[in-house]
């Protein structure tokens, strides 16, 4: 298929005086290409829009396939909470770096998760012991749910779901200090 480069002109149906048989020329040329285009990426199977899915030609298999899109330079960006006790939503769409500095004991909730995804949250108690209450669709790593007590100032949560939220895995990493 050659993509179309050149518009097609209206000049014969712009405006309610114009005569409509003599753009035939053109609409049967605006056809054909929309039938070209239906042609070449109808064998690419999408159904509806995804986000994240890109098109991309095989020349190996002579085709346009979906495909995820490959990351260069990829980098975080950092949400800090500004609730430091208490209730503390992990909502996704803050980013998938968080840090908390506990000032209190929390109770976690989840928000916005996608299908699958993983999301970081630092949290930083200040040396004190603070407990944490996780949702109880979390599941642990070794069973490990408490936080790090004494003087280990910061742990972080890794937390992941592959089934819309349905579950969530939860790998605790504790008792960092400052060297």
């Amino acid at each position: 298929m050659t993509w179309p480069t050149a518009n097609i002109t209206t000049a014969n149906v712009d405006n309610g005086l114009d005569n409509p048989a003599l753009a035939r020329v053109q609409i049967k040329q605006a056809i054909d290409n929309i039938n070209s285009v239906a042609s070449e990426f109808g064998n690419v199977g999408i159904t509806s829009s995804t986000d994240l899915h890109l098109l991309q030609y095989n020349s190996t298999a002579g085709q346009w396939q979906n495909r995820f899109p490959k990351l260069h330079r990829y980098e975080e960006r950092l949400y800090t909470h500004s609730t430091t006790q208490g209730n503390v939503t992990i909502d996704y769409s803050n980013g998938n770096v968080q840090r908390i500095q506990a000032t209190g004991n929390i109770a976690f909730s989840y928000a916005n998760f996608p299908e699958v995804g993983t999301l970081t949250v630092i949290i930083d108690h200040n040396g004190a012991t603070r407990s944490a209450t996780w949702p109880a669709s979390s599941r642990f790593q070794s069973n490990i749910s408490s936080l790090s007590v004494g003087t280990a100032p910061i742990d972080v949560a890794v937390i992941s779901t592959y089934d819309s939220g349905t579950t969530y895995l939860v790998s605790l990493a504790r008792g960092f200090v400052a060297s």
